[in-house]
């Protein structure tokens, strides 16, 4: 089995295309820029004029799925869920703390969480997401103009 490495670029890329997609609008991938010269910091990439920052909640949970897959070549799941409001408060402390001081009141913030049982978009997550994160704005907010969690199936905005 040939191993490909995945760039960050080429992460933040798909889930710029999730985020998109799940608008019910097309992703045209000649659209986006990424060329850091272009950018200003600390923007990722830009597409159709709006500059994005992409960061991922619940990292420790995302590597620990990458590490599996790339020495194994496959990932099983994760057996055992946290009751949803520990889960929320994983992937917004993790996404938001050490990037609020790098954000940006002209840019959108993408936060997409690890994948689980709950990485699939409903309505029980929207209330809790929206919820967490009104009650700790003040702390954990940052400057951002938007800020969506995107899901598979759906974008939840905080901001």
């Amino acid at each position: 089995m040939s191993s490909l490495k995945v760039t960050r670029a080429q992460e933040e890329m798909q889930t710029l295309k999730k985020f998109i997609e799940n608008q019910g609008i097309d992703f045209v991938q000649e659209l986006v820029i990424i060329d850091r010269s272009k950018l200003r910091e600390p923007c990722d990439m830009s597409y159709k004029g709006i500059e994005y920052q992409i960061t991922y909640g619940n990292r420790k949970q995302l590597g620990d799925i990458r590490k599996t897959i790339s020495d194994e070549g496959k990932y099983c799941g994760i057996s055992g869920l946290p009751p949803i409001a520990d889960y929320v408060k994983e992937v917004l402390e993790t996404a938001l703390e050490d990037k609020k001081d790098k954000s940006d009141e002209k840019m959108t913030l993408l936060i997409e969480p690890a994948y689980t049982s709950y990485g699939l978009f409903h309505e029980e997550g929207d209330v809790a997401f929206k919820k967490y994160f009104k009650d700790n704005e003040q702390r954990i907010g940052g400057l951002w103009q938007h800020i969506f969690v995107v899901f598979s199936g759906g974008n939840i905005q905080l901001r």
